[in-house]
């Protein structure tokens, strides 16, 4: 087992594919982007995380206050 510190969606494509591993976390990426898999899936534009907000309790920013993609028609 390997754990690096990010993979972006290329890198865990091909990590799967390869046999590298059965499965990729996506921790940080997640935590700004709610809808990571539409945005995997349309090769959307990522938002970009803030470290300062992931473990705050008050105020209470962070994964709520990331803007999802819009409807696409």
């Amino acid at each position: 087992m390997c754990i690096r510190d990010s993979y972006n969606r290329e890198e865990g494509n091909k990590a799967v594919t390869e046999n590298y591993t059965d499965l990729v976390a996506y921790g940080r990426l997640f935590l700004a982007n709610p809808d990571l898999p539409k945005r995997f899936e349309v090769d959307a534009p990522l938002n970009k995380y803030n470290r300062d907000t992931f473990y705050t309790q008050d105020p209470i920013v962070g994964y709520t206050d990331y803007p999802y993609l819009e409807a696409t028609a």
